[in-house]
């Protein structure tokens, strides 16, 4: 295996890497394995997915920010829409594991530095500038998803 493969065609180089772990499970001494790179694909495939959550949950509440910032815009059912589908992928995407690597003020954050940075439709609103809001009250697959979006937008009581 060229020693570049990695770099000029991670495909290849991933198809070829779990053919030789698939071999070696079988019980076949494999001594070609990249075991270096194997070991840092498995950990960055853990960190997107945390990172995918992240995105989707700040995207969430971007929309959720709009909606706060501008709630006389004719856009607000589009953000209403983006809002809860971006939220829905996030609870799809979560598993209680990431629990320590997110943090929702952070991502309220991001959101709320977008949102500040974005011109609006009509006059602009104030928007909060922290969220009490818990990452397990955001992902809880059974909670109400426009309640959830409208508690982004209010300030913290």
């Amino acid at each position: 295996m060229p020693d570049d493969l990695y770099r000029t065609d991670i495909v290849t180089w991933s198809r070829l890497q779990a053919d030789r772990l698939r071999r070696h499970v079988a019980g076949e001494r494999v001594n070609d394995l990249d075991w270096e790179h194997v070991i840092e694909e498995i950990e960055d495939l853990g960190n997107s997915e945390i990172a995918a959550v992240t995105s989707l949950l700040t995207q969430a509440m971007v929309h959720a920010l709009k909606m706060a910032r501008w709630p006389a815009s004719t856009a607000v059912p589009h953000w209403t829409g983006e809002a809860v589908n971006f939220l829905v992928q996030a609870q799809r995407r979560y598993h209680r594991s990431m629990a320590a690597r997110i943090s929702v003020q952070q991502c309220f954050d991001d959101a709320r530095r977008t949102v500040l940075a974005t011109p609006g439709d009509g006059p602009a609103q104030p928007i909060p500038d922290r969220t009490d809001l818990s990452l397990d009250a955001l992902m809880d697959e059974e909670a109400d998803l426009r309640a959830l979006i409208g508690a982004i937008g209010r300030a913290p009581a």
